[in-house]
């Protein structure tokens, strides 16, 4: 086989090895700290029969997109955005009068912390992507697309768009790697993935397996089918790489 590049579907990675070391890693720490990430990609490429790693190429959230996303003056419109939150609409209909914007007031408060606490978290993942990058060898972060984070139960939904620059780097880049490994367990990437094998590509997706040898949940069955080999790592192989 000739020079391959990686393409990582950052989130659905980093949900990966949180379900892996549930214990050992939390997904407060966004990712291993102690992690030998080069190792780890040199170990792939050598599983693949690729002579040559040309590069990393990791998929990332670009920004963070915030709900609520603004606070209205007007108290009614803003006490009924507030009430789409279960525990405060029931709170806020407990309360009156001078009670009543006191609360909706500290309510805000709390919420706006909350926006800039993540900000802060959020820019650590960028430090943390910047430190990898800078110390381990051809590993580029692509920054594309954004996630939303819900204030009212501090919950993060699904990222949007960073798929689609995975998608279009597989077809873009092409001409420059004869293996695309592929990390991730999303089938969305099942037309990219034709599209290169009708160029001529070979393209290896890699799943990671339990410590009893089963694929984790949720495992895009469709991508392992079409592409042209499934690399199952294995969770101690994983393991002494991530969490040493």
């Amino acid at each position: 086989m000739g020079k391959s590049c990686i393409f990582i579907d950052g989130e659905n990675f980093r949900y990966s090895l949180v379900k892996l070391f549930l214990g050992d890693f939390s997904q407060e720490e966004y990712l291993p700290k102690k992690a030998d990430w080069e190792g780890f990609f040199e170990n792939l490429v050598s599983q693949c029969h690729s002579p040559e790693r040309l590069r990393t190429y990791w998929y990332v959230i670009e920004q963070v997109d915030f709900y609520p996303y603004r606070f209205p003056e007007d108290e009614p419109t803003l006490i009924k955005l507030l009430s789409k939150h279960p525990p405060y609409r029931d709170e806020l209909s407990r309360i009156k009068d001078g009670a009543l914007v006191q609360r909706i007031k500290q309510i805000v408060d709390e919420l706006k912390e909350r926006e800039r606490d993540f900000r802060r978290r959020f820019e650590g993942w960028i430090e943390i992507q910047n430190g990898i990058a800078q110390k381990h060898k051809g590993v580029e972060f692509r920054r594309a697309g954004a996630i939303r984070y819900n204030l009212f139960d501090k919950s993060l939904g699904q990222e949007k768009a960073v798929d689609v620059k995975l998608a279009v780097d597989l077809l873009e880049l092409r001409n420059i790697y004869e293996v695309a490994i592929i990390v991730s367990g999303d089938q969305d990437y099942v037309p990219a993935v034709q599209a290169i094998k009708d160029s001529g590509k070979r393209v290896i997706n890699v799943c990671f397996l339990t410590r009893d040898g089963h694929y984790l949940p949720g495992g895009a069955r469709r991508l392992n089918q079409i592409t042209d080999e499934v690399l199952e790592i294995k969770y101690d192989g994983l393991k002494k790489f991530l969490i040493p």
